[in-house]
């Protein structure tokens, strides 16, 4: 879907470019509502920038998918409601024991970006770097030691939090979550089989080929399903994140509002 095409009515008579320009100006409302009323902790900052972080990406995720409409398909669509997927579950489970679960997650972050200088520094070998490969190795040491001591850094090799994301869901206590988002997007996510097998391959007609399945990239239509999904699952991390904090933001959530827009009703996913 063009941005032209989606400035025409649907069949209900909805501007799709008004909509979702209202729906991202409603998530920046309730991301920076919820950073007044959540103060940072100067004791335990990491916590605030981990946790925060993370809520910024999952707003920016939410957004991006919003203002592509040509995404919202099958083939696409589930690559980054995978990524929210990911986020909710990391930001369920830090939210838990903030204070040494960030700590991990920053530990474990800063070991990964010294492996990457590390395969850089391999790649370039004996030769002299050029000046872009010396500048960027350089940057990316300065970004680690303002953070903590490359040299004094372990590179974990493991997964971050020691445990399977399943696990996380489990003391999460999202696992239905897991079940029915994460696990099933993650299809597409790693091109599994049977993602291709539904939306790459298309079965053949003639018995005399034995009904084999041919390659096929096709366009697909645009379903506004996978904006509200985004909207959701946004909705569902600030209930998650207001809870741990005890916040009562008041007033209509993105995504009620976005449903009401959309059908006329009204549901709080926080509540599901």
């Amino acid at each position: 879907m063009t941005q032209q095409e989606a400035e025409g009515d649907d069949d209900e008579g909805l501007k799709i470019w008004p909509l979702i320009e209202d729906y991202c100006t409603d998530v920046d409302h309730e991301f920076t509502a919820r950073l007044e009323a959540w103060r940072p902790d100067f004791a335990h900052i990491h916590v605030h920038e981990v946790i925060g972080g993370v809520l910024a990406r999952q707003a920016t995720l939410a957004k991006d998918i919003a203002r592509a409409p040509a995404l919202w398909t099958g083939h696409s669509a589930p690559i980054l409601l995978r990524a929210m997927a990911d986020a909710y579950i990391n930001i369920a489970w830090l939210l838990l024991d903030p204070v040494e679960r960030c700590r991990k997650f920053v530990l474990f972050g800063l070991g990964q970006a010294k492996l990457e200088l590390e395969h850089r520094r391999a790649q370039i070998g004996a030769r002299e770097p050029t000046p872009q490969e010396a500048a960027m190795l350089e940057a990316g040491e300065r970004w680690i030691d303002d953070q903590r001591i490359g040299w004094l850094l372990d590179v974990d090799l493991g997964k971050w939090s020691s445990l399977s994301v399943r696990q996380m869901a489990e003391e999460a206590n999202c696992i239905d979550f897991y079940n029915y988002v994460y696990t099933p997007f993650s299809a597409c996510a790693h091109s599994m089989w049977h993602h291709i097998a539904r939306y790459d391959l298309r079965k053949c007609g003639n018995p005399l080929h034995r009904y084999h399945r041919h390659p096929t990239s096709e366009a697909s239509v645009s379903d506004i399903h996978y904006l509200t999904l985004a909207a959701k699952y946004w909705s569902k991390t600030l209930g998650t994140f207001d809870q741990a904090h005890g916040f009562a933001i008041p007033g209509p959530s993105s995504y009620e509002t976005l449903i009401d827009a959309v059908t006329g009703r009204r549901t709080d996913p926080r509540t599901e």
